[in-house]
């Protein structure tokens, strides 16, 4: 393969409504390496990437292909020349299969094939690279992770030359997480030029030959993996912050004590779900959470915690069973019946089910907070109030309050839909994955806020594949596999049998 390098260069990019996220950024990515973009929610990094791949136009500054200049915001020219960008949001058809996806993305590169051919193609790329997928299922029956193996398919059934990876661990478990780094390295040797976007130091660390660090919206620092270590890289991403960042991460999160004889904040009792490919994906479940309870959901991605997360929000159909949120039955109400009895929800996919696409912040915070017996009652006064509310609450960096969504970072989306669940003051708030994709301040600040509310007297359900997260935030373990509990876990917790129950 030809000695392939991307560079951008002198790139400055500012959003409507004032914030700056890359401020004369260079960079230079080259074959047969696999570069860390390092950097706390907010760096740029995304912007920077975006920009590398031709979905966002810089105000300044170009990128170069091989000696050649790219013409700005041309995603299709930045895809003819190599350039793909496997994001952290999956940006595929939900009503079309994998292989219908793959050939929209061939024919975008100037690289069309038949289907028959695509099905092929698509068997042979996850063979080879232990990508297990089925290129006849639809989009939207797939999780986040199997999602992110489709782009990453997709980046190499159109052969290209650098893949750029944006914080593509936010939805894998610690096991898939060594599988793509060992992914990330043969990709590196096969010739081609790897970026890895993430926030996590261990990561940069075990996947990268250079790490390039990026803070406030500048590269601050690029250098060798052997030159590099937790320290430093703390200095890089954090500056003048870390004495900040260090006292806080040295405090403990401590569980709160389940406050007993108050009722049950959420109840399910026998309860069987269809799966997302047909057959039984949860089997006969029963569990309570108690107000003033943090109780934690742990498990493989794909062993039925999704169905199960799905039919307590409402959007997905039991079989039978009974759910009961502060003591009423909502098993087949809709979804506004549960929130208007205490219901707050933290979903997994940030765009399109924690907030809407293109629309302002105002907007996406008064959602579900303004209708009331049918009507939508605005009060734009109130409505920006509330707003600058979360905003302040979970510190989320935006331009403007009337900034579209667009224009936040994954991390700061996230701090944002939290803050504004948090302020609904939920009797029973059930979250997906909450901290997946967030820095390290950002995720202790969350794991401290869902302690806060149970503190408070309302029950939290956390479902994460994090499990060092809900050992420290849970009075409580409920371990998922295969569609049933396999085991019931209080403190002091033993992380080793958890994990052992979690693959039985």
């Amino acid at each position: 393969m030809t000695r392939f390098i991307v560079e951008a260069r002198g790139i400055w990019k500012t959003y409507p409504g004032g914030i700056t996220a890359n401020r004369d950024v260079s960079v230079v990515f080259r074959s047969g390496e696999v570069a860390a973009l390092l950097g706390e929610n907010g760096a740029g990094k995304t912007t920077l990437v975006s920009i590398i791949a031709g979905l966002v136009k810089p105000d300044k500054g170009y990128v170069v292909v091989n000696g050649r200049r790219l013409p700005p915001g041309k995603p299709r020219d930045a895809l003819r020349a190599g350039i793909v960008l496997v994001p952290q949001h999956p940006r595929l058809v939900d009503t079309y299969t994998v292989a219908e996806n793959i050939g929209l993305a061939l024919y975008a590169a100037g690289k069309p094939r038949g289907m028959k051919e695509v099905y092929s193609l698509v068997e042979e790329i996850a063979r080879n690279y232990g990508l297990d997928i089925d290129p006849g299922t639809e989009i939207y029956r797939l999780s986040m992770g199997e999602k992110q193996r489709v782009e990453i398919i997709k980046a190499l059934a159109v052969d290209a030359k650098l893949i750029m990876l944006d914080e593509p661990s936010t939805h894998l478990t610690p096991h898939e997480v060594k599988s793509l780094i060992a992914l990330t390295r043969r990709l590196a040797e096969e010739g081609r030029a790897v970026v890895y976007i993430t926030h996590r130091i261990h990561e940069a660390l075990n996947a990268s030959d250079r790490i390039i660090v990026m803070r406030n919206g500048r590269v601050v620092a690029s250098l060798p993996r052997d030159k590099a270590s937790e320290d430093k890289l703390l200095e890089y991403i954090f500056g003048e912050r870390l004495r900040e960042v260090e006292s806080t991460s040295t405090v403990p999160i401590q569980a709160t004590r389940a406050v007993n004889g108050q009722g049950k904040a959420l109840s399910v009792e026998d309860l069987w779900v269809k799966g997302l490919r047909g057959g039984i994906a949860v089997r006969g479940v029963s569990f309570s959470v108690g107000y003033g309870e943090v109780v934690g959901i742990a498990g493989v991605a794909g062993n039925g915690q999704r169905e199960l997360f799905e039919a307590i929000i409402g959007i997905r159909r039991p079989l039978r069973g009974r759910i009961l949120i502060t003591g009423i039955d909502v098993t087949w109400a809709s979804p506004r019946r549960r929130l208007l009895a205490g219901l707050g929800i933290v979903p997994e996919e940030r765009i399109g089910w924690g907030i809407v696409p293109r629309k302002s912040l105002v907007f996406n915070a008064i959602l579900g907070k303004a209708v009331v017996d049918g009507k939508l009652l605005l009060d734009w006064g109130y409505a920006r109030k509330y707003t600058e509310e979360i905003i302040k609450y979970m510190q989320v960096d935006a331009a403007s309050l009337d900034a579209d969504t667009d224009t936040l970072s994954g991390g700061n989306m996230q701090r944002f839909i939290i803050g504004r669940e948090l302020l609904k003051n939920p009797r029973i708030l059930v979250a997906m994955n909450p901290t997946s994709g967030l820095d390290l301040v950002a995720a202790r600040r969350v794991r401290r806020e869902l302690v806060g509310l149970a503190r408070r007297g309302a029950g939290v359900l956390v479902f994460s594949e994090d499990l060092d997260e809900l050992v420290e935030i849970s009075d409580r373990i409920l371990v998922m596999s295969r569609g049933v509990f396999r085991g019931e876990y209080s403190r002091p917790f033993n992380a080793a049998t958890i994990a052992k129950a979690m693959t039985s």
